[in-house]
């Protein structure tokens, strides 16, 4: 791997770990402790003109507590090095293997860790290591975790989730491979804000207004013509001031569907923005969890021309007829999961200021004691203007923005 390529991923890495970190939880207060950490991983197949690609490790906290050390284990079973690596974009790994770096053991420490009902998304470098692949090649990825606390391990409620193996395939097919990656939402950011790059705002209150972020790229060989993006909030959270013709929401807007006609260029990552309001009736502080987005990809259109950039919509409208798609090379990444961290306003109580609707949602998520100091200041500010917007901080950014009378994508 070269220095230049690695220098680069690790920058971006750091940028995608900030994207769930801006404001982790404290650990929940509950009449019985519960540890429970899970792992997924998705994201391992490339598309036969790709030379690398960001996996996404998912490190969940479905219990009550939050550990101060979680332990991420990688293990590359029969890996064949002449043709595939991996390199897990974090500090402080320990290799095990020799040469062949077979076995990782990685920390996530302090705001790195999720809090309870929280997902953090941690970056996974797959690189080819040869370029003359005539079939497709295949091999065993272990990847598990483990929860610590004071230097000793911790017995995980369900350890069921706490280990799996993946298959990492070098595909010989061309096509896109669109990946999405959707942060907790933690802090109150208007969408000028969020334009701008600077996520720093003030914790999440009931009542207030918020932005909810979905980052998107296209990590395959083809560009993409259209998409069709979907989006769900957890209950207690509703979209807020969207007006367009060419995107429907159910009637308790909650759920969100938009065809957007857009050329995604390979490694063109974009950044799709959508307001939000937190009811004020939430009985704060809580975690309310069931946020969702996926995108579907409607058109392939081949290897980019030279010097092509991605084309987005002066405003969103009806994805058009095209070709049928070749194949999306991997949809394992296509959606992801998101919660929504409300704390209690400095007042005490659950009324925040704001408006949305009345309705529940204290009865759908962990009840936190509230925020502890997170990545703020220089790094929160730092996530979208320095092309958060995946992963590598040297990919051109644009974005997406859904907004009452603009709709213009920003550079």
């Amino acid at each position: 791997m070269t220095p230049h390529r690695r220098s680069t991923a690790r920058l971006g890495a750091a940028v995608l770990l900030a994207t769930g970190l801006v404001l982790p939880a404290a650990p929940a207060h509950a009449e019985e402790s519960v540890v429970d950490i899970a792992v997924d991983v998705v994201g391992t197949r490339l598309a036969a003109g790709t030379t690398d690609k960001i996996a996404v490790v998912k490190v969940s906290n479905h219990g009550t507590v939050t550990p101060d050390l979680i332990a991420i284990d990688y293990t590359a079973r029969d890996f064949d090095y002449s043709k595939v690596r991996i390199d897990p974009l974090l500090d402080g790994c320990d290799v095990d293997g020799d040469e062949k770096d077979d076995q990782w053991n990685c920390p996530l420490r302090g705001d790195q860790i999720p809090g309870p009902g929280e997902t953090v998304e941690v970056p996974l470098l797959v690189f080819k290591t040869t370029d003359k692949l005539t079939e497709p090649y295949r091999t065993t990825l272990a990847v598990g975790v483990v929860p610590w606390n004071e230097g000793k391990p911790l017995t995980d409620a369900n350890p069921a989730d706490n280990a799996d193996e993946y298959e990492v395939e070098l595909s010989t097919e061309n096509g896109a491979d669109l990946t999405v990656v959707a942060p907790d939402i933690k802090r109150e950011i208007s969408l000028e804000d969020a334009r701008a790059g600077n996520l720093a705002g003030a914790p999440l209150n009931p009542g207030d207004k918020t932005v909810v972020l979905a980052y998107l790229d296209n990590q395959g060989d083809s560009v993409i013509s259209n998409i069709t993006l979907r989006m769900t909030v957890p209950k207690g959270v509703t979209f807020d001031g969207i007006q367009s013709e060419e995107c429907g929401f159910s009637d308790d807007k909650r759920n969100f569907l938009c065809p957007v006609d857009a050329e995604l260029v390979p490694h063109e990552p974009v950044v799709v923005i959508l307001p939000v309001t937190v009811s004020a009736g939430v009985k704060a502080p809580v975690t309310l969890s069931g946020g969702t987005v996926s995108v579907s990809v409607g058109v392939d259109n081949g290897p980019p021309s030279e010097g092509q950039h991605s084309a987005l919509p002066w405003f969103l409208h009806k994805a058009s007829v095209g070709s049928a798609l070749r194949r999306e090379i991997d949809e394992s990444d296509n959606a992801d999961d998101f919660a929504v961290v409300v704390t209690a306003a400095a007042a005490g109580g659950g009324g925040g200021g704001g408006g949305g609707d009345t309705g529940g949602g204290q009865d759908d998520g962990l009840p936190v004691t509230g925020p502890k100091a997170g990545l703020i200041g220089a790094i929160g500010a730092f996530v979208l203007a320095a092309g958060t917007v995946l992963f590598l901080t040297t990919r051109r950014r644009r974005v997406l923005l859904v907004t009452p009378g603009d709709e213009k994508p920003t550079d």
